[in-house]
C-alpha cells in the first residue's frame, strides 16, 4: 500500500508540475501581446514589440516607411524608377504585396508572416471585421484620417505607438503643424478676389482632375487657393473638357503628369489657358512620393511650402523651400539629397531657387 500511495503521489506532483508549467507558458504568451484600440474602435491583441508591419492602404504604406522602415517588409503597390529615384536601395528592393483592401492579395500577406497590418480610412467595421478572418491570427488594425491633411495627425501617432515610433511620429506632427501655421497665418487675410484659381491636371492629356472638396486637392484649399473644378466631389477623378477649363481660365495649373507638363506650353490646345500663357504651370515633385497626391496622405506634409511657393510666391518669399525638403528628406525619407538634387527637385517643378 505504501509503495501504491508514493506513486500516485508522484504522479500528482508530475501532473501539477506539468499544469503549473502550461499555466507558466500561458502567462508567458500573454505578456508578449496587449490590447489595442484602432481608429474604429475595434478591440485588437497585438505584440508588444512590432518588428514587421504590412498595410493594405498606400497612404498608411508610406507613413509606415516615413515612421519605421525596417519594420516594413513589403510594398502594397509597384514603384516605377522614378518614384525610387530619391530612395535607398534597401527600401526599392522590398516585395510588392498587393493590396487593395477587400481584394487584397491576403496569401502573399500571411506568407510573409507580418506581426501586424494595417488598413486606412473608407472601410466599415464590418468590412474590416471580414478582412481579419481572411488574415487569420494576424492582427489587422483600422487607421483613420490617414488621408486627410485637416486630422492626420492623430493617425500618425496612431501609427507612431504601435511600432515603437513614437518620438518620430512626434517630430512628423510638429513638422506638420510648423507649416500649417506659418501658410493659413499668411493666407488667411487674402480677399476672395484676390485668391488664386487653380487647376489640378492628373494625366497625360491634363483633363483629368479632382473637384473641390477632393482630398486629392486639399492643399489648394489649405494654401488658399481656389480649385476651379466646381463639379460634384466623387472618389474618383473626373474627366472634363478643354472648353471646361477654358470658360474656368485658371490663373494657375498643378499637373502630376511630365509628359503634359514638357508638352502643355507648345500644345495648341491648352494656348489659350491663362495660365499657360502666363507660365504658370507647375510640376508636382513626386520621388520617393508626390508632394500633393497621389496618395493624400503624409507625404503631401511638404506639399503644403510648395504648394504656397507656387500660389503665392510674393508672401512665402521668405520660406526656405531648400532647407524644408532637406530637412523633410532626411527625417522622414531617410536619404540625403546632394545640393544638385535639392536644385533638380525645385526647379525642375518650375520654381526658382
Amino acid at each position: 500500500m505504501n509503495k501504491k500511495i508514493i506513486i500516485i503521489v508522484v504522479m500528482l506532483l508530475i501532473i501539477i508540475s506539468s499544469l503549473a508549467l502550461y499555466t507558466s507558458t500561458l502567462k508567458t504568451n500573454s505578456g508578449n501581446q496587449t490590447q489595442i484600440t484602432d481608429m474604429l474602435g475595434r478591440d485588437v491583441q497585438v505584440p508588444i514589440n512590432v518588428s514587421r508591419v504590412a498595410s493594405f492602404s498606400n497612404s498608411v504604406t508610406v507613413m509606415l516607411y516615413m515612421l519605421a522602415p525596417n519594420k516594413l517588409i513589403g510594398w502594397d503597390s509597384n514603384r516605377s524608377a522614378t518614384q525610387n529615384k530619391y530612395m535607398d536601395t534597401q527600401y526599392q528592393t522590398l516585395p510588392v504585396l498587393g493590396g487593395g483592401k477587400k481584394d487584397a492579395n491576403y496569401e502573399t500577406f500571411i506568407s510573409m508572416n507580418p506581426d501586424v497590418v494595417f488598413v486606412g480610412h473608407g472601410t466599415t467595421v464590418n468590412d474590416v471585421n471580414d478582412m481579419q478572418e481572411k488574415l487569420g491570427v494576424i492582427p489587422l488594425l483600422d487607421v483613420e484620417g490617414d488621408n486627410n491633411l485637416t486630422n492626420i495627425d492623430d493617425s500618425i501617432t496612431f501609427i507612431g505607438k504601435i511600432v515603437g515610433e513614437e518620438k518620430k511620429a512626434s517630430n512628423l506632427v510638429s513638422f506638420h503643424q510648423k507649416m500649417l501655421s506659418e501658410v493659413t497665418s499668411k493666407t488667411a487675410s487674402i480677399p476672395e478676389s484676390e485668391k488664386k484659381r487653380v487647376y489640378y491636371a492628373r494625366d497625360s492629356t491634363g483633363l483629368m482632375t479632382n473637384p473641390s472638396g477632393s482630398s486629392h486637392t486639399q492643399l489648394i484649399d489649405i494654401c488658399g487657393g481656389i480649385n476651379v473644378a466646381d463639379v460634384p466631389v466623387t472618389k474618383g477623378t473626373v474627366g472634363v473638357s478643354i472648353e471646361q477649363v477654358l470658360k474656368w481660365n485658371p490663373d494657375i495649373m498643378i499637373v502630376s503628369d511630365l509628359t503634359f507638363y514638357q508638352n502643355v506650353y507648345s500644345d495648341p490646345l491648352w494656348q489659350n489657358v491663362k495660365a499657360v500663357q502666363d507660365k504658370q504651370v507647375y510640376l508636382v515633385p513626386n520621388s520617393p512620393f508626390n508632394w500633393f497626391e497621389n496618395p493624400p496622405g503624409a507625404n503631401t506634409i511638404l506639399g503644403i511650402p510648395w504648394t504656397a511657393k507656387v500660389l503665392y510666391p510674393d508672401k512665402f518669399s521668405d520660406m526656405d523651400l531648400k532647407n524644408l525638403t532637406q530637412e523633410f528628406y532626411s527625417s522622414f525619407y531617410y536619404y540625403n539629397l546632394t545640393d544638385d538634387e535639392l536644385n533638380s527637385i525645385i526647379t525642375s517643378s518650375g520654381l526658382k531657387l
